[in-house]
């Protein structure tokens, strides 16, 4: 089956705007913000800039530090990188202000923010793999790391994650003293998006022939 690179870009976008809408929701509840987006938000705390902004920039260097790690083997399909984050920076800060309404100081309703949000952010990251356009920087340097360490995918990504929440405490804590973005929320959502994703995605892959220009998708008694 030939792949449509039309089709591919336009699903992925479609995962990026559902992944930005899960991690507005989950920053909204003010219970903390995704791991991956730990940094970003103490970046952007403390250089008065948008979340989106702060992430697009951070996702620049994740890509310079890709071409550090690979070298030679660096191609210009890394750099699709970039016009990825491109629309998925933009889209955060859209849902960051769609769902500013939604903020309360109820514990309750914070707390069932942060979990619809972890939910869609599980059903947008199920779609991007789907789409397999491209990936995002932050899954672009945990690949090279793995690749030039011989480690395995899930290992590097917990350590990176779990190193991006302390550079985002240490950092803040040293600029602003306070540690910001980071509180039950965060572990909520480290623990919770994987499961969604693995639940979503069994029908989500569903969708693959339509993301890859097959022909239609099937209902059957095909695989799951």
């Amino acid at each position: 089956m030939k792949k449509n690179p039309v089709r591919r870009y336009a699903g992925f976008c479609v995962a990026s705007f559902i992944m930005a809408l899960g991690i507005a929701l989950v920053t909204n509840a003010n219970l903390g913000t995704t791991p991956i987006t730990s940094l970003p938000f103490a970046l952007a705390a403390i250089f008065s800039l948008s979340l989106g902004a702060a992430t697009f920039l951070l996702n620049v260097l994740f890509v310079a530090a890709q071409k550090c790690l690979l070298r030679q083997e660096f191609s210009v399909s890394h750099l699709l990188q970039l016009p990825a984050v491109l629309p998925f920076s933009a889209f955060i800060d859209l849902c960051m202000w769609l769902t500013q309404p939604l903020t309360t100081s109820v514990y309750p309703l914070q707390l069932a923010l942060c979990l619809t949000g972890c939910v869609v952010l599980g059903l947008g990251v199920s779609l991007e793999i789907v789409s397999d356009a491209t990936v995002l920087p932050g899954e672009g340097i945990v690949i090279a790391i793995a690749y030039r360490s011989r480690r395995i995918f899930g290992n590097i990504k917990v350590l990176f994650d779990l190193s991006l929440v302390l550079a985002a405490a240490g950092l803040s804590f040293a600029v602003l003293h306070a540690v910001v973005g980071l509180r039950e929320g965060t572990v909520i959502a480290a623990v919770l998006t994987g499961f969604c994703v693995r639940f979503f995605s069994r029908w989500t892959r569903r969708l693959g022939p339509f993301f890859h220009g097959g022909k239609s998708i099937r209902h059957g008694k095909g695989r799951a």
